[in-house]
């Protein structure tokens, strides 16, 4: 498609470094949509940097996947991770207005005069999204997108309607982006005649693909930062419970960090789970395609990446908005930890002694991700968000 050199602007509160969903989202638009630019801030959490090696290891991955993309992480200022630096009546005000970023490197300004600006708020909240509309606003760009990346508080957005529809009437707010068909409805009910579009999330088809499943041991897979809302404890306690009857299943667990960190790398030590930590693309590819079913137990999840990527492997997932239960993967319910392991020991059976309708199952569950391929979805975006009218 052809664009105007350095015409789309996608700002992220979170950086790249974190490789977190959002930010692996950033990378694989930008990449597909010529003339983007990215803006991350300096904003470090902790629990998923923790020490210099990481950060160096990440900065070569995130510019490696770069190719023909900008990308500037500007400075910013938020109360839990940069509060130290600020005065505290700053950090006082930063808090009440619910951990609140505030870009304070004037670059901003030059980067966003007269171009398309999508904002990747990695937390869905309204008064971010408001406040980085006020910076694109007086910065001289064109249109914003705002871009709902996790579960929004539609409260917030119940308050800040009169000024969305106010901004949406003067031409500065084009629309709403959602990855989450539910939130997408409920916005449009809320919001009345301001656009808001549900696309989902893609996969990368050429990167996963199926291969060969392993032999010696029934391998179960989950992908995902190390936290309650991942579910990466519920993951462990259902390994807790299917190695007490069968040894011959390896539970993996792949993540960059998280305040779980601590509780899976004891686990590790048991010998419960295998933690691996933070992979490239390339292995994270194989270990996909390797494992015989992928659990993503998460409690609030938008529409999750990492279920394409599972079934793009041709691996069995479990993930409400992408897959078809009973067809491409098997639904449980949730939080109940039986219910997981009744779900892994039911495709280790199929693997086993039906290995005719496990297969059957993977290549439903690779058709089905064909559907989400990124070179579709970044054409949607195109086509919705930023092609003049």
């Amino acid at each position: 498609m052809r664009v105007h050199k350095r015409y789309f602007v996608f700002i992220s509160p979170a950086s790249l470094l974190h490789f977190r969903g959002v930010e692996r989202w950033l990378i694989e638009v930008t990449t597909r949509l010529n003339g983007s630019i990215i803006i991350t801030f300096n904003i470090r959490n902790p629990n998923l940097v923790s020490n210099i090696d990481d950060v160096k290891i990440r900065i070569a991955l995130a510019k490696s996947r770069l190719d023909g993309v900008e990308w500037h992480e500007l400075r910013a200022i938020f109360h839990e991770y940069a509060g130290r630096d600020v005065p505290s009546f700053i950090r006082r005000f930063m808090k009440f207005i619910s951990n609140l970023i505030i870009p304070i490197d004037p670059r901003i300004i030059k980067l966003l005069k007269g171009r398309f600006v999508y904002l990747a708020d990695a937390n869905a909240d309204a008064y971010q999204e408001m406040f980085l509309t006020a910076i694109v606003a007086i910065s001289g760009a064109r249109k914003v997108i705002l871009g709902l990346h996790l579960r929004p508080d539609y409260k917030r957005f119940i308050l800040i309607k009169p000024l969305l529809i106010l901004m949406n009437r003067a031409g500065l707010v084009k629309g709403i982006h959602a990855v989450n068909i539910v939130d997408a409805l409920i916005l449009r009910r809320i919001l009345g005649n301001t656009p808001v579009w549900w696309v989902p999330n893609g996969v990368d088809c050429r990167r996963f693909k199926p291969g060969t499943k392993r032999n010696d041991v029934f391998q179960v897979l989950f992908v995902g930062a190390l936290s309650d809302d991942k579910g990466v404890d519920t993951f462990i306690e259902t390994a807790r419970i299917i190695k007490r009857y069968y040894s011959d299943v390896r539970f993996i667990i792949i993540g960059p960090g998280g305040p779980l960190k601590r509780i899976v790398e004891e686990t590790h030590k048991e010998g419960i789970v295998k933690f691996i930590g933070f992979v490239p693309d390339d292995e994270l590819a194989r270990l996909y395609a390797e494992s015989h079913v992928a659990v993503f137990p998460s409690r609030d999840e938008a529409f999750g990446l990492v279920s394409l990527e599972a079934q793009a492997s041709g691996t069995i997932p479990a993930f409400r908005y992408s897959m078809i239960d009973g067809i491409t993967g098997i639904l449980v319910r949730p939080y109940s930890l039986q219910a997981f392991a009744n779900a892994i020991i039911k495709i280790r059976e199929l693997w086993l002694n039906n290995r005719q309708e496990y297969e059957r199952m993977s290549i439903s569950a690779r058709k089905n991700a064909e559907r989400f391929c990124w070179e579709k979805v970044v054409k949607i975006y195109y086509e919705k968000f930023f092609k003049q009218s």
